[in-house]
């Protein structure tokens, strides 16, 4: 197994900024430790999986990925109100050298509820049926496992008395779901399809491993309001961004890849002139 070299081994700098927020470029908790105590509302965010490991089968449980997952939420917890809320795209991943599950993220979790008093308040499944395709190792046609299709979210807080308005769900869901269920049944936005059509007439795919705008847009209509400070550290294309701009909350996004912030902020500059929804 190794470790990356590449978190922690630049200076987090500004790549773009609004009247509400700023995208940077570096590490995740570089981008927390840059931020205020007690000044954020939520972060929304999908950590590696992993984490900046290779995992095999010989460790499934990855207790190195439970120590960075714990140093990550510390920080979390710093920045974050009193009762404000983390929401964490987490899931299994396929171990490196045999087609077999590694479950870091269920250690990792149980290390936060039970040894470090997080609460975990509830799941949710994303249903999304294109999932983050790099993660299907041994899956797709003709491989021995199934391709994964749901995501999930795991809502934790430091307490279990957080505002929350579950009615703002219902502007979510189809009649494919229960409207007040935790399973999401999410598609792109207008946000998305500006970008898809810019890429599509420089003779480009969508851009890849992305969530939609909807799926941050779900969870800081669920959890915020107006004038909350929202954050993404592993903000990847820009989504969080992108759904805290469109709703006037203050936010902070970053990631550590240069083309990934690069279409975040390209993302960002095309909402220009595009009346909010």
């Amino acid at each position: 197994m190794t470790e990356s070299t590449e978190a922690g081994s630049m200076a987090l700098s500004t790549v773009h900024s609004t009247d509400h927020g700023t995208l940077t470029r570096g590490d995740a908790l570089d981008c927390l430790r840059s931020l205020p105590a007690g000044s954020v509302r939520l972060i929304v965010t999908a950590p590696w999986f992993q984490g900046p490991y290779v995992i095999d089968s010989t460790d499934p449980t990855s207790a190195r990925f439970g120590d960075w997952l714990v140093a990550f939420m510390k920080e979390c917890e710093r920045v974050l109100l009193p009762d404000g809320s983390v929401v964490l795209e987490l899931g299994c991943t396929w171990a490196a050298d045999r087609p077999v599950r590694t479950i870091q993220h269920y250690a990792a979790l149980s290390r936060l509820v039970g040894e470090h008093d997080w609460h975990l308040l509830q799941e949710l499944y994303y249903y999304n049926p294109h999932l983050m395709g790099a993660w299907d190792t041994w899956g797709g046609a003709g491989g021995p496992r199934l391709n994964d299709c749901v995501s999930t979210f795991y809502w934790l807080s430091r307490t279990p008395d957080v505002p929350v308005d579950t009615a703002r769900a219902l502007e979510f869901q189809t009649t494919l779901v229960n409207q007040s269920g935790n399973l999401l049944a999410l598609g792109d936005t207008y946000a998305d399809h500006l970008h898809a059509r810019r890429r599509a007439s420089e003779g480009k795919p969508p851009e890849p491993e992305r969530n939609p705008v909807s799926v941050p847009l779900y969870f800081i209509k669920l959890l915020t309001r107006p004038g909350d400070h929202v954050v993404d550290p592993f903000g990847g294309t820009g989504s969080t961004a992108i759904a805290a701009e469109l709703t006037g909350r203050h936010w902070t996004c970053n990631d550590l890849s240069r083309e990934a912030v690069d279409i975040a902020k390209d993302r960002l500059t095309l909402l220009d002139g595009h009346a909010t929804p």
